[in-house]
């Protein structure tokens, strides 16, 4: 149904927009507990805390400039799906038929546009960070956290990015490591164990801007 198909692009449009499992949890807080048999909600865990070390342990400040990429592109095809449910309403077919035609057409084309752009621009990353620059003379550097984690396996990888604002030189880093590892016998996230994790990757980066 209608109703259903705009319900479901408004959560594909959002998916990301808030935080996840960890929304209200600071980093001292104790670990939200999961179902450790949940994939979704193992990786959606463990991608929250990456991203609250780098929002509140180094203070870098979020973008959301390809979750607003995704927004746009569902608002246009929720728009397109709206005009032809109001105006097969107003005029019922077959004297819609053309106006039903160029908008289901454009519903499909936009869905292609947005899976082009989930797959090719937005890739497995969850968070675009900016790190300003403390003199205000040079542009912000960006941060960019990725993950993966297939369906059956418990093999967590995640990826640091780090984009220079002076050069544009792109460094990478990242771990592949059993869910495991980073989950206690109750589901509960360790982050003693975790934490460390991230903060290695992010500072081998750091270390080799700084001796460049």
């Amino acid at each position: 149904r209608s109703s259903d198909l705009l319900t479901g692009l408004w959560k594909m449009a959002t998916r990301g927009a808030k935080n996840g499992l960890l929304d209200k949890w600071k980093i001292d807080d104790k670990p939200v507990k999961i179902d450790k048999w949940d994939g979704s909600a193992v990786k959606n865990s463990l991608d929250d805390c990456a991203k609250k070390v780098l929002l509140e342990k180094y203070k870098y400040v979020e973008n959301f400039g390809l979750i607003d990429g995704r927004l746009a592109i569902c608002t246009i095809s929720c728009v397109f799906a709206i005009v032809a449910l109001v105006w097969d309403y107003l005029h019922p077919f077959p004297e819609s038929k053309t106006v039903l035609t160029i908008c289901v057409v454009s519903y499909f084309l936009m869905m292609g546009v947005l899976t082009i752009y989930t797959s090719y621009k937005e890739k497995s990353i969850f968070l675009v960070a900016h790190r300003k620059d403390p003199t205000g003379m040079d542009p912000d550097d960006i941060w960019q956290l990725s993950s993966n984690l297939k369906r059956f396996d418990d093999k967590y990888t995640l990826k640091v990015t780090f984009i220079g604002g002076r050069n544009k030189r792109q460094r990478e880093a990242e771990f592949t490591k059993s869910v495991a590892s980073f989950f206690d016998e109750s589901g509960t996230l360790v982050m003693d164990v975790y934490e460390p994790e991230v903060f290695k990757l992010h500072d081998s980066l750091l270390t080799e801007r700084k001796v460049k």
